[in-house]
C-alpha cells in the first residue's frame, strides 16, 4: 500500500463542487479581500467557539503575533510557553522582541505542564501561552487559576484544536486571547494559508482587527496604532466556509480512528496517546512514543507508510534561541518525546483496510524485533 500522511485529495472531492461555484462568483464580482465569505467565517468560528470576536488573518503565525500585539507584549517582557510545540508559538514572541520562558510538559498530555508555570513566573512575565497540542486540551482549570492569581493574561495556539472542548467550554474560549491557523493539513484545513484570532474580550478583538489592517479603523487611511499586513483572501475564507459543515463529523472520525490504534496496539511496548470518553481530544495528530522511533518509522516507510515526527528538537534547544542559555536536560519529558514520538497516518479519509496493514505492520515491527 501506499499510505500518505493525510489525503487532502479525497477530502477536495467531497466539497469541490461547491467550492468552485463559489470560487468562480467570487472571481466574477472581483471581492477578492476580506469580503463576504472572511465575514461568514468570522461570524460562524466566533459561534461555534463560543466568543464574540472572531478575525481573520493571513496565516496562523500572524495570529499569534497579532494576538500578542494585542496584549501589548513588548521588548524586555517574559511569556511562558512549552518547549515542545510548532515554532511560531515561540517566535512570534521573539518578534515582539520579548523573551520566551520554556517550561517542561506533561508526561501524559504532552502539554505543558501547569505544575511548573509558577516557579517560572517573574515580574517580566506578561504572558502565558497555552499550546494544546495534537488536539489535546491543556488542563485550562489549573493554567486559568494561575493566570487569575498573578493577573497575567493567556493565550490560547489552537492551531490544531479546533473543536476541542469540555464541560466548561471549546478551545479558545478560555483564556484571554487565542490564535488559530487553517493551514492545509490542519482538521480545518483551507486551500493555502489562512488564520484567525479570537477572543472573549471585547477590547483585544477591536485591537487585533485594527491591527490586522495596518492599525486602522473604520476611516480609511487614519492609522490609530501601527499594525501589520495580514488580511485573508476571499477564496481562502470561501473553502473554509464550505469545508466548515464537516468539522465535527471529520474531527469524530478521527478519534474514532484513534481509538481503532489504541484498541489494536495496546499490547505493544508503545506509550499510546489518552483517549477520554469526551471530546477534549480531536486527534489532530495521533502520537505514539517509542524507544525505536527511527527504525520503526524507516521500516513502515518500506511497507509505504508515511509517518511524521513531531517534533524532532525541543524549542529550547534550537540554535536560534541559544541566547536564551538552555541546555540538554532542563526540559527532560520534552526532550524524550522529541526522540521517541511518532505520529501515525489519522486522516477522516483513512479505510478500515489501510488502518488494518498499518496496526498489522506495527505489529510486525515488533515481533522482529522481539
Amino acid at each position: 500500500m501506499n499510505i500518505p500522511p493525510i489525503n487532502l485529495k479525497a477530502q477536495f472531492k467531497l466539497v469541490q463542487k461547491d467550492l468552485l461555484k463559489n470560487i468562480k462568483e467570487i472571481l466574477t464580482e472581483q471581492k477578492l479581500i476580506l469580503g463576504q465569505y472572511c465575514s461568514r467565517l468570522e461570524d460562524t468560528i466566533a459561534q461555534y467557539v463560543g466568543v464574540p470576536s472572531a478575525i481573520s488573518c493571513a496565516n496562523g503565525t500572524d495570529a499569534l503575533i497579532l494576538a500578542l500585539m494585542a496584549l501589548g507584549i513588548k521588548e524586555g517582557d517574559e511569556v511562558i510557553t512549552t518547549p515542545y510545540t510548532f515554532f511560531a508559538t515561540a517566535s512570534s514572541v521573539v518578534l515582539m522582541g520579548a523573551k520566551p520562558v520554556f517550561v517542561d510538559i506533561d508526561k501524559e498530555s504532552m502539554n505543558i505542564d501547569p505544575g511548573l508555570i509558577e516557579g517560572a513566573i517573574t515580574p517580566k512575565t506578561k504572558a502565558i501561552i497555552a499550546v494544546h497540542l495534537f488536539g489535546k486540551l491543556c488542563d485550562m482549570d489549573r493554567i486559568l487559576a494561575i493566570s487569575k492569581k498573578y493577573g497575567i493574561p493567556v493565550v490560547e495556539d489552537i492551531a490544531q484544536s479546533l473543536g476541542s472542548r469540555n464541560d466548561q467550554g471549546m478551545s479558545g474560549s478560555f483564556g484571554d486571547i487565542a490564535a488559530l491557523s487553517f493551514y492545509p493539513t490542519k482538521n480545518l484545513g483551507g486551500i493555502g494559508e489562512g488564520g484567525m484570532v479570537l477572543s472573549r474580550r471585547g477590547d483585544l478583538g477591536e485591537k487585533a482587527r485594527k491591527l490586522r489592517v495596518h492599525g486602522m479603523g473604520s476611516v480609511s487611511y487614519l492609522h490609530e496604532m501601527v499594525g501589520i499586513n495580514s488580511r485573508l483572501d476571499e477564496i481562502k475564507a470561501c473553502a473554509l466556509v464550505v469545508k466548515f459543515p464537516h468539522l465535527e463529523a471529520w474531527n469524530r472520525k478521527r478519534i474514532e480512528n484513534a481509538r481503532f490504534y489504541n484498541k489494536k496496539l495496546k499490547d505493544l511496548p508503545v506509550l499510546l496517546p489518552h483517549i477520554g470518553d469526551d471530546l477534549s481530544y480531536i486527534a489532530h495528530q495521533y502520537v505514539i512514543r517509542v524507544q525505536e522511533r527511527d527504525r520503526l518509522q524507516e521500516f513502515l516507510k518500506q511497507k509505504g507508510i508515511a509517518t511524521g515526527i513531531y517534533y524532532p528538537l525541543p524549542l529550547h534547544l534550537q540554535p536560534c534561541f541559544a541566547y536564551l542559555g538552555y541546555k540538554k536536560g532542563d526540559c527532560p519529558i520534552a526532550e524524550e518525546a522529541a526522540l521517541t514520538s511518532l505520529a501515525l497516518p489519522i486522516y477522516p479519509e483513512l479505510k478500515k483496510t489501510e488502518k488494518d496493514y498499518i496496526v498489522a505492520s506495527v505489529k510486525e515491527f515488533f515481533n522482529r524485533t522481539s
